[in-house]
């Protein structure tokens, strides 16, 4: 990690010797970034960063206890380059509870008027929610599907296509870059002789009011179709595993586990997005659906889920769309000391399958965002979760009792006539948010 702070310190002093341009004018006190340029303005770079911290309550658990506690959800440094016209390319890095991992890390081409082209480590193009900035969500986490299935980053080349009111995007992704278990994972298994695995993905999006800054339709889908990666973090070849922390960064039981699914051929994803927004109002809703289709005689197993939620700015704000992401991003407060937004959330869950029973889920989440500025957020979140009882945590987590009346940590085992099995409980999380 030394090496990548002194590296990222030298960029900064690099900075300071060259000319200092603000993202913003001169006058703004609310600028988001730092930028910097060659006196022919052909050579730019910006740096910036993303600070989260969170803060988590839990009450009423039924048969698990969950601790209370703070963390930092995401410690974020990046910079963009842009070389003339055409070429561009953006390095991020985060060092979340004392860790490195490696983020967007890629370059960019651009070909007139209408097409690009990058290669790197990035985004794979899959589930709206996933290609929203994690600065921009609506709420502190992603919904549980989206959490559990969405690939994100992946080492690849992908295209994009940007015309009117339409968006495509399609690629080719390889394993996952990220931070040091994930490389310990990969090398482990390719000495065992094992392929990385690899995805192909594309997603399209219709925005019929692309150009209408008040209001905006999306309608999207994408398709996903892999095979098992090395980086999954098991001996056995041909392993995939499907899991979510439920609604919360600061509850590290896992609940919802499908454990490793050995002999698997492959997985297809599809997904399906609908969103809108008019002045103060914003609301989108997706359903994923993951069939993990597996070897010999073994069934396929199938897995889905949903969320819908909305947003609404009180005090006369203005909701924003990315048409370059097909994704929302902060919207503009409506008052001089900011915004405040009333947000609400139900998202379910199933990993259940034929044989693997990796538990379902609902939540029902309500928020208080509040945008001071352009560079400071507020998020208070209230969620409700309730799994059922092979929601276990991978036969680790207590979900109900025996017909002896002893705690068990196995939804097969759970006896209904001493209790309902799973766990319900409550979240109160809070998180401060600084842009720069």
């Amino acid at each position: 990690m030394k090496k990548q702070f002194i590296a990222f310190s030298t960029l900064l002093m690099l900075a300071a010797a060259m000319k200092l341009q603000s993202a913003e004018p001169e006058n703004s006190l609310i600028s988001k970034s730092l930028s910097v340029q060659s006196a022919d303005e052909k050579f730019k770079l910006s740096f910036g960063g993303r600070i989260q911290a969170d803060g988590a309550v839990f009450v009423g658990e039924d048969y698990q206890p969950l601790g209370n506690g703070v963390g930092f959800r995401r410690v974020r440094l990046g910079a963009t380059a842009a070389f003339g016209d055409h070429l561009s390319g953006k390095m991020e890095v985060d060092f979340t509870d004392g860790g490195f991992s490696l983020k967007d890390c890629f370059v960019k081409y651009d070909l007139p008027p209408s097409l690009s082209v990058k290669a790197g480590n990035f985004k794979e193009s899959f589930a709206m929610s996933a290609m929203t900035s994690s600065g921009d969500l609506m709420f502190m986490e992603k919904a549980n599907v989206v959490s559990a299935f969405a690939p994100e980053y992946h080492m690849g080349v992908q295209g994009e296509w940007r015309s009117g009111s339409f968006m495509t995007a399609a690629g080719v992704y390889f394993r996952r870059i990220n931070g040091s278990k994930e490389k310990d994972y990969s090398e482990t298994n390719n000495k065992a002789g094992q392929d990385e695995g690899i995805s192909y993905t594309a997603r399209a999006v219709w925005m019929p009011l692309s150009q209408d800054k008040t209001r905006g339709f999306h309608l999207g889908g994408a398709l996903s179709y892999r095979t098992p990666k090395t980086t999954v973090g098991s001996l056995m070849p041909n392993t995939v595993r499907y899991s979510t922390t439920s609604l919360s960064y600061i509850n590290k039981i896992k609940f919802l586990d499908t454990a490793p699914i050995t002999n698997v051929d492959n997985d297809l994803l599809a997904g399906l997005e609908l969103a809108g927004f008019h002045r103060q109002f914003r609301m989108q809703g997706e359903y994923i659906l993951n069939h993990t289709h597996r070897s010999g005689d073994l069934s396929t197993e199938k897995f889905n889920g949903f969320y819908i939620q909305a947003g609404y700015l009180l005090f006369g704000g203005q909701q924003k769309y990315s048409t370059s992401r097909g994704a929302f991003t902060q919207p503009t407060p409506g008052k001089s000391w900011g915004d405040l937004e009333l947000a609400a959330r139900f998202d379910r869950i199933d990993l259940n399958g034929t044989q693997v029973k990796g538990g379902s889920s609902n939540g029902l989440t309500l928020g208080l965002n509040y945008y001071a500025t352009r560079n400071l957020k507020l998020q208070l979140n209230y969620s409700y979760v309730d799994n059922d009882k092979y929601a276990d945590a991978f036969n680790s987590a207590a979900v109900g009792y025996n017909s002896s009346g002893e705690k068990v940590y196995d939804g097969e085992k759970v006896d209904e006539n001493s209790g309902k099995g799973g766990n319900a409980y409550g979240i109160l999380g809070l998180r401060m948010q600084l842009n720069f």
